[in-house]
Parts: structure tokens; sequence; C-alpha cells
């Protein structure tokens, strides 16, 4: 949108602006009324707009519900409607709520809508401000000695049949303005059909940016929202990077910022400080013994939980502790929790020597912290069937205690056990052969040899037993030799390759 006004020209279109501060424009949304319109022609039933010339602007609002309001309001209840046709023009007009000051810029909006938008001339609809009430006998276009200050150039307007579109722009005041004028303010072409204006939401606001004056926050904790928010306003930088229009505080400093409009360009600056400031830390876990000193460096009085007023107090056990200080009419308090944690403990019993195929449960004692076994093992308990030294800990916030604990198969020999026959019959009993041994033992390979030593099994992946066939088809009754190749791992020393070999009886099938 384009606007020409006064000594200063503008040419913005607003899209999103939320236009903060004081209101200028009395009823601008058409919200209350005097007596609820019935029917046309009836403006001045929304005090204080009045008609300034003999035309016959509408007021309506959905306290009476009629076809001739042809769209919902902007925002509320109520709109306005002006009717402009060769020869003749409907205006607007109110009073301000106080004059407008010399020098003073302001920002000046509003809401309008057409059900015949292509009507619509461009460079003749705007606003006009005089100091006093304007008026004529003629209903045709006002005649004016000045032009209005505000002017609608916008090359595109109205595009969409009944659809809001906002204009806006700046107003430079030469002072003591107290009534503006909305309406027509060009000649009409002669082949302009007739058409009408719906108005809604008539804003004007000084474009003003006031961030407060400097200001002191009682402690860390305490923050400021700092609103920055400008009528008209389309950019804001602040100091810290941030381009919205307020700035949340939450620390001692200088902040400054730049709010861009149409009209000028606007910057602002506050000092926020935080005294007193100060912290006793997080809260702590110590280890039994122990002792903490808690100290505050923010000047003024001082009061601890039990009394005291030192800046310092010497922490002995597990508590709540705070303090409270006070600086002029400003008082600010802090907690800390302390508690203190026993040293861990861990037990994984005494040392085993086991035989063959036993197993061992190791079951750990443990208290005051988080238990883990350091070869990452994910259960507490764990069963053991090999040689070797098992070690795991117990954590907290105050220590690490660790414990291991020996299984040692080396005490008596690691055999390797099998049966000297077996009958695969299918019955469930001794139907496979198959060798065993203590987990110190790895099996490697298994041969089963015939008694004109052909082989007629052989297996280097587990599991290591024979079901008694040939290429398919069952063997003989017969005695067959068989032999097992192994390592054999000692406790701290290298593997040993072992081979046993051992008669074996083929029972009846």
């Amino acid at each position: 949108m384009r606007w020409s006004v006064g000594l200063i020209v503008c040419l913005s279109l607003w899209t999103s602006v939320r236009a903060f501060g004081q209101e200028l424009i009395p009823n601008g949304g058409f919200e209350t009324y005097a007596t609820c319109p019935r029917k046309d022609n009836l403006l001045s039933e929304a005090t204080p707009w009045y008609n300034p010339n003999t035309a016959t602007p509408d007021f309506y609002h959905s306290c009476f519900p009629t076809p001739q309001m042809e769209l919902p309001p902007h925002s509320g209840q109520g709109l306005a409607r002006l009717f402009m046709d060769l020869g003749w023009a409907e205006y607007l007009a109110t009073p301000l709520k106080e004059p407008l000051l010399a020098g003073e810029t302001y920002q000046f909006e509003l809401y309008v809508a057409s059900p015949k938008p292509t009507q619509y001339p461009i460079g003749s609809f705007g606003a006009y401000f005089a100091n006093q009430p304007v008026g004529s006998a003629d209903k045709t276009l006002l005649r004016l000695d000045n032009p209005p200050q505000v002017l609608d150039n916008t090359p595109r307007r109205l595009t969409q049949r009944l659809k809001w579109e906002k204009m806006g722009g700046c107003l430079l005041a030469k002072g003591g303005e107290r009534h503006v004028v909305i309406g027509n303010f060009a000649a009409l072409p002669s082949t302009l059909g007739d058409y009408y204006l719906f108005i809604d939401d008539v804003s004007l606001k000084p474009i003003r940016l006031d961030l407060g004056r400097d200001t002191t926050l009682c402690g860390r904790r305490s923050t400021l929202l700092l609103d920055a928010t400008t009528p008209g306003a389309i950019f804001y930088e602040w100091n810290t990077g941030s381009n919205a229009p307020t700035l949340q505080v939450a620390k001692p400093g200088r902040y400054w910022v730049t709010v861009q409009t149409p009209c000028k360009t606007l910057r602002d600056t506050i000092t926020v400080t935080y005294p007193p400031d100060f912290s006793l830390g997080a809260d702590t876990t110590l280890c039994e013994g122990k002792t903490l000193m808690l100290h505050v460096d923010a000047p003024g009085t001082y009061q601890w939980q039990d009394g005291s007023r030192r800046n310092t107090f010497l922490v002995e056990r597990a508590g709540q502790y705070v303090v409270q200080v006070t600086n002029k009419n400003c008082m600010v308090a802090d907690t800390i929790a302390v508690r203190y944690s026993r040293p861990p403990q861990l037990d994984l019993g005494a040392d085993q020597q086991l035989c063959g195929t036993e197993v061992y449960t190791i079951r750990p004692t443990f208290a005051n912290g988080t238990f883990r076994w350091l070869d990452a093992f994910a259960d507490v308990e764990r069963t053991v069937n090999a040689s070797g030294i098992f070690r795991a800990s117990v954590t907290n916030a105050c220590a690490t205690r660790t414990d291991d604990v020996l299984i040692d198969y080396s005490g008596c020999s690691c055999q390797v056990y099998a049966p000297d026959a077996f009958s695969p019959n299918t019955d469930g009993l001794n139907d496979v052969f198959e060798p065993f041994a203590c987990n110190d033992i790895t099996f490697l390979t298994l041969t089963v040899y015939d008694r004109w030593g052909e082989a007629v099994f052989h297996t280097d992946q587990p599991p290591f037993r024979w079901n008694g066939t040939y290429q398919g088809e069952r063997c003989a009754t017969a005695v067959y030799t068989w032999q097992l190749s192994y390592l054999f791992q000692r406790p701290d020393a290298p593997p040993i390759r072992q081979t046993k070999q051992k008669r074996l009886t083929l029972l009846s099938q």
C-alpha cells in the first residue's frame, strides 16, 4: 500500500502489525452504540462518530442482523459502510481522544472491503485531520482547502470481493488536530460505477518507543520483559541479535533496540542490574567426614537458617541450608541441599577351586552404590564353568569400590568324558555319541573310524555328536574308534592343543 503523508512519504503494506500504545480513535471498531441500528444511514448511533456532510453513511451491528451487512466484521460485532458514485461521496468523522502534538509521528490504520473491488479508484481514499469539526451541506464530494494527510496510492487495492485489507500509513502532526474525516478526497472518474466500502478497526497511535527507566531486579531468578512493540513497526533488532518485539531479560546488562517503521527509525536503551546477586551453588553430595564452606559474596546483611549472620557457613552434616541477603529494599534468598554418602560396599565371595563339569554361581553382596561387572556382563548374579578372574565394582557419588573372585579348575584334571557304547534306536536313551568336558576344554574336531581305519564321521563345528550313520545310512553294529582334537586352557597360560582317542561300541539299532 502507498500513502502520501504531509511532508513525509510512507510506502508500506501492513499484513501482520500489532499496534500497541495509546489509541486515539474512540470506538474505532464500531463496537458500542447509543441505540442498536435497525436500518441504514445510522452512523450517528456509533457514538462519537458523525456524518460530516448530508450524505448517508451506514452503521451495522450484530445486535440487529441485516443482509446489508454482507461480511462479518474484521473483529468484534460492528462495522461502517460508505457508498460512492459519480457526484456522491460518503464520509466517516470522529473527534480524537486528545489533540495531536506538533512534530509527533502517528500510525494511522483501518481495514476496508468491498463487494465490487474493481470499482475502487486508486488514489481517492484517505483521511484528513483537522483542528475543527469538518462539515458540509453539499452531498457532493467534500472540497477541502488542504489535501488529506493520508491518501491510499497502492497500485493494487481490493483485488478480492468482500476481503478485508489493511490500509496504513504515518502522519506527521502540525499540532492541535482534533478530528479525522475518512472517505474519498479526489475527483471521481466519469466512468465510475457505484460501489460500497466497508470500514472497520480504525486506529491512530503515536509512534513511540519506551523501554522504561533503568531498573534493578532482586535476585538472579528475577526476569524482566522488555517490550519494544511499536505501531507500524516493520523490523526489530536488539543488541542480543533477537528480532522479536519483546526481549526477556534474565541477567544484568545494558540492552538496546532499534525499531524501523515506514515513518522513522527509533532507538532506546535500558540498563538492568541485579544486586544482590549470588548463589550457594548446586545441590551436592559429600563423602562421610568431609565439610563444605558456604560463602556469600553479595553485599548486604545476612541471615542463615540457624539465625547466624555471617557471610559464611560451615556444613558438617546433611540438610537444607538457606541464607537471606537484604540490600536496601531488596531481599533475596538461596537454598542448597547437602547430603552425605557412605562409602560403597562390595564382596564377591571367596575364590573357588572346581573340578570337571562343576559350575559355580557368583552372588555379589553390595551396598551404597551402583553395581556392575567390569567385563560388561549384564546380570548381577552369574554362573561360571571355566577358570578365570571375575571383577566387579560398586560406585556412588563418593567413591568406587572394586572386588574380584578367582575361579580355578586346575586343582584337578579337567578331562574329556564319553560313553563306551551307544544305541541309536530312537528310544530316547543313548541315541547319540557325544563327548563332553569342562569349559577349560574347547573341542576342535571329532572323527569316527571303522575297524579298517576309514572315517565314517567327521565334524569341526558344534555340536560334536554322531548319530551312528554314514552317508545317510545306518552303520553296522561293530566296534569303532573315535578321535577328538581340543584345546586345553590353563589359568594365566597359553592354551595347549591335545588329542584323545578311544574305542566305541555301536550296539544294535
